[in-house]
């Protein structure tokens, strides 16, 4: 089955962090952009996608939220029994995520991405066209598979997926 990520990831990391630290993010990004960023809460409501995807087919479906991609990746394998390959670089996520987890070295890939779902149906890139025809963005970013082993590809090379970490956000607020 194809792995489709709907919207963003980080999408509530980024959030939490351009609200709860905007003055330390003002001392290397415009104010512009901050409040972009901390407006990403509009964002996390996924009962639309949910629907959509239910309507659509999917095998599973899983609301993703602290300890982000991977570690909702993860979860959804564990329950669904699955191995599976994904493309990092398939993977949407926002340049002010990309920035703002920068600056204060964390990891997008394990930070909270609560407003995000993970979906694993036949026909993915079927599903991403009806969710962009509803102004959802998605992607497909991999593929389940019947092994056991939990693959990601990063610009052609190969690694394993680990056991889900400490989300990232508690090294920020810890």
């Amino acid at each position: 089955m194809d792995l489709v990520l709907t919207k963003w990831i980080a999408l509530k990391g980024t959030s939490v962090l351009a609200s709860c630290r905007a003055e330390e993010l003002s001392s290397r990004f415009p104010s512009v952009m901050i409040r972009d960023a901390a407006g990403f809460t509009c964002y996390l409501s996924t009962e639309r996608e949910y629907q959509i995807s239910g309507g659509y087919g999917a095998a599973a479906i899983y609301p993703l939220g602290k300890g982000g991609v991977l570690g909702g990746l993860w979860n959804m394998l564990e329950q669904i029994n699955a191995g599976m390959e994904i493309d990092l670089r398939k993977i949407p996520i926002r340049q002010e995520t990309v920035e703002i987890c920068e600056f204060f070295d964390l990891n997008p890939y394990y930070t909270d991405s609560t407003g995000a779902l993970l979906v694993a149906v036949e026909d993915g890139f079927g599903l991403v066209s009806v969710l962009e025809r509803e102004g959802i963005h998605a992607a497909v970013i991999g593929r389940t598979n019947d092994g056991n082993d939990r693959i990601i590809y990063n610009q052609g090379k190969k690694r394993y997926l680990d056991r889900p970490q400490k989300e990232e956000l508690e090294k920020v607020f810890d």
